[in-house]
């Protein structure tokens, strides 16, 4: 008979050439075959595998073999501590999107008004806009831009999964390109758009399965972060806080960006965990 830790042997080797943690997606997979949760799958490791577990297991060990992002295979990711349902249709959510979550958070009571209307551009599976939605420590009202039916389908899902009725503010889902169909004024825009070169995108293989549409932007990748920035004045409320996710090579240029376009305004750069710089972030409270 076959264990659950032969099994999650075998498998995390299987997975050395197309994951960057094996044995975290292996035993994510088992725990999907098994309903079993981390602790309780520890505790069995010595324990046999039923053969219909085994034979699952290795449907789904072949799957993401070929390339197909955990995250797709079991339909959910974590983000923010919370389970998000994520589909072919949106990016799967990374942890360091988590960062610009958590600043966003952290600057909610700063402003006076109540609710603080925030706006998330380019939602994808709403991870950003439910996750502040749901672990907002004043009211918010939260509108989450994007183009895509089926994002937007994922985003209801989610949304629904996460915030009562009665949660204080409003939240919103809007068909739109950029800021044309939310025309605010808000307090925090935060967007997390394509910034990837198609050449970063052809580089790397873990990236194929996942929507074109909300990888590529453009030759340098900051076809739309163009577009949306000279955007920002109009659609900003007095005080203001503004968010970006994007590549580590394009933080200076967007910060220059964001500094032009909105004078006497305070911009930083936020780093990553692995110590890139992965957001460009611009505030102004002051009256």
């Amino acid at each position: 008979m076959t264990t659950h830790a032969d099994l999650l042997n075998v498998a995390a080797e299987r997975l050395q050439a197309t994951s960057a943690s094996p044995r975290l997606d292996a035993e994510i997979l088992l725990r999907t075959v098994t309903g079993l949760d981390r602790t309780r799958l520890f505790l069995a490791l010595r324990d046999d595998v039923q053969p219909n577990d085994e034979s699952a297991f290795q449907r789904l060990l072949e799957r993401r073999e070929n390339g197909e992002p955990t995250a797709y295979i079991t339909g959910a990711r974590e983000f923010m501590g919370l389970p998000f349902a994520v589909t072919p249709d949106v990016l799967v959510p990374r942890p360091e999107t988590e960062l610009l979550v958590e600043w966003a958070l952290s600057h909610l009571p700063a402003f006076d008004r109540r609710p603080v209307r925030l706006v998330d551009i380019g939602s994808g599976s709403g991870a950003i806009a439910v996750a502040i939605a749901a672990l907002a420590p004043v009211p918010v009202d939260v509108t989450a831009v994007e183009p895509s039916p089926g994002a937007r389908d994922v985003i209801s899902r989610n949304a629904a999964q996460h915030l009562p009725p009665d949660r204080p503010g409003r939240f919103a889902i809007v068909d739109g390109d950029l800021l044309d169909a939310a025309p605010g004024p808000f307090d925090i825009v935060l967007a997390n758009l394509p910034y990837l070169t198609p050449e970063q995108i052809a580089e790397n293989p873990d990236l194929a399965a996942e929507p074109r549409l909300a990888l590529d932007g453009g030759v340098d990748g900051l076809d739309l972060i163009r577009r949306l920035i000279p955007r920002l004045p109009a659609r900003l409320a007095q005080p203001f806080a503004v968010g970006l996710e994007l590549d580590p090579m394009q933080a200076e240029i967007v910060s220059a960006l964001l500094a032009s376009t909105l004078p006497g305004a305070e911009v930083a750069i936020i780093r990553d965990y692995a110590g890139f710089d992965r957001h460009v972030v611009s505030t102004r409270f002051e009256s």
